[in-house]
């Protein structure tokens, strides 16, 4: 999914990402063990802690002011891009199927995560234009290519891209929009010396090795799951320091919910 691939670094600086991380998105492999099901089940119970009224999608135009942040203000169609986007990770990541009684009843949590996930991109994009952030066509540019390295050439991205719904436009201001958050993050936060004691390696072992034991799978040596137990609990703490830092900046944003 093109989205996938380009969404990574902005995903980790938005509240939706909660619900990734509580669904054991880039753990350690624990091979084949109904991964479907507990990650459909995982979604929902992250989900559920933002239980909202369910949005009336009829009650609105698209060009509806559906939320102010700051002095910014955001159409309903902006929202309902969003939590389209939403419903579609859910169903790719977790095979959440919408129309089963049991997953219809998480729409208003997905909503409220497109909401929650409209909000702080907007607060952070506002931020790294105030700290005079900038991104270069140059560097979108060089985006672009990379893109179609991973897509085996420009007809590949293309295809990808009609697929997603992306005009060339869209693609490159989706990868601005990125890219300023990248770099409002590296400006902000020292990401390049997270350190991992032996200790909490150990510890994380300890955790597979039970979880090994339970599902009767055999168990993998430490050195031959060290490196990726290291990278586990690095991205694990970058996790928090941006959250953290998400935190302080929507702690300081006037936001109005005109929805409600």
């Amino acid at each position: 999914m093109l989205k996938k691939k380009i969404i990574t670094m902005l995903a980790l600086a938005l509240v939706g990402l909660f619900v990734l991380t509580a669904c054991g998105d880039g753990e350690v492999e624990n091979g084949d063990n109904g991964e479907n099901d507990e990650g459909t089940a995982q979604s929902e119970d992250a989900l559920g802690e933002m239980q909202q009224e369910e949005i009336d999608m009829d009650d609105f135009e698209e060009s509806d002011v559906f939320l102010r942040v700051n002095d910014d203000e955001i159409t309903f169609a902006e929202f309902e891009e969003e939590f389209e986007r939403s419903k579609e990770m859910a169903e790719t990541q977790y095979g959440m199927d919408f129309d089963d009684e049991d997953a219809a009843v998480m729409i208003p949590q997905l909503q409220q995560q497109a909401v929650e996930s409209i909000i702080t991109q907007h607060v952070m994009l506002q931020e790294a234009e105030d700290q005079d952030i900038e991104v270069t066509d140059e560097d979108v540019e060089e985006n672009v290519e990379e893109l179609k390295v991973q897509f085996d050439g420009e007809e590949g991205l293309e295809q990808a891209m009609e697929a997603e719904g992306l005009t060339d436009d869209s693609l490159r201001e989706f990868l601005y929009e990125n890219l300023m958050i990248e770099n409002l993050m590296s400006r902000n936060l020292d990401l390049d010396n997270i350190e991992v004691t032996e200790e909490e390696k150990e510890a994380y072992y300890a955790q597979l090795q039970e979880s090994w034991e339970e599902q009767g799978q055999e168990e993998v040596p430490y050195e031959d799951v060290e490196d990726q137990i290291t990278e586990q609990l690095q991205q694990q703490q970058i996790q928090e320091k941006q959250m953290e830092y998400v935190e302080e900046l929507m702690a300081e944003a006037d936001i109005d919910r005109l929805y409600q």
